[in-house]
């Protein structure tokens, strides 16, 4: 049995592919998601580290440019330095998590908005001085605040938060997952000297700020050092 394909002349081609061809790929580009606009690069690396975005995994190099909703994670060793487009510094250590969940820059009077996840390891930031807005980490038990300063924040694996001033203020808020009826959350703890120190558990409780040891320190920079 033979079958015959209908005759199609040139114009009836034509005029189908105008239609159907340019529907397809608008679907094709449509399924992929938008990038974000880069806000940080990276500016050294040791070691090993990735970077995830928008699903995907790739590994991390200099000379990357971040975006919003991507999220660093180095291994051990990997430690990664990145430079924001507003000046502002950070260092990632050894076996972290960082995401970059919103960075807004100041500019044509709107404030500069920040906000970042740590959600294990250590992170040290050198924030760009602000006239206002926020830049905020949060980590499984704690948020920190500033607007300019120089500070180190480490959550550990049974998160517990760490956080020391090396210049500058530092507003710290422990994150409470329960809270009894009527209990007014707790206000911030400033920690507003050079070498203030104070650490937040996983059940929301921060200890009294206290100056930490010239040794404790010194072991903590030396965790970033090398980027």
């Amino acid at each position: 049995m033979n079958f015959t394909l209908p005759a199609m002349g040139f114009f009836t081609l034509a005029s189908l592919s105008a239609r159907v061809f340019p529907a397809l790929f608008l679907t094709v580009l449509t399924s992929f998601p938008a990038l974000a606009e880069p806000v940080a690069e990276v500016v050294a690396l040791r070691g090993f580290a990735q970077v995830v975005t928008a699903g995907r995994t790739t590994s991390l190099r200099v000379g990357a440019r971040i975006g919003e909703g991507s999220e660093i994670r180095t291994a051990t060793p990997g430690r990664a330095k990145l430079r924001f487009i507003d000046g502002s510094v950070m260092v990632l250590g050894d076996a972290s998590r960082l995401k970059i969940e919103k960075f807004r820059p100041e500019t044509d009077g709107r404030p500069r908005n920040a906000n970042f996840l740590l959600d294990v390891g250590l992170l040290s930031q050198t924030v760009a001085p602000s006239t206002d807005g926020r830049w905020s980490v949060r980590t499984p038990s704690a948020v920190t605040a500033v607007r300019g300063t120089e500070y180190v924040v480490e959550v550990t694996p049974d998160r517990v938060t760490d956080v020391h001033v090396r210049s500058g203020a530092v507003s710290v808020e422990p994150v409470r997952k329960v809270r009894l009826r009527g209990e007014a959350a707790p206000p911030p703890m400033l920690l507003d000297r050079a070498n203030l120190g104070t650490s937040c558990d996983a059940a929301g409780q921060c200890q009294a700020s206290r100056v930490w040891k010239e040794e404790r320190v010194r072991a903590l920079l030396d965790r970033l050092d090398g980027v």
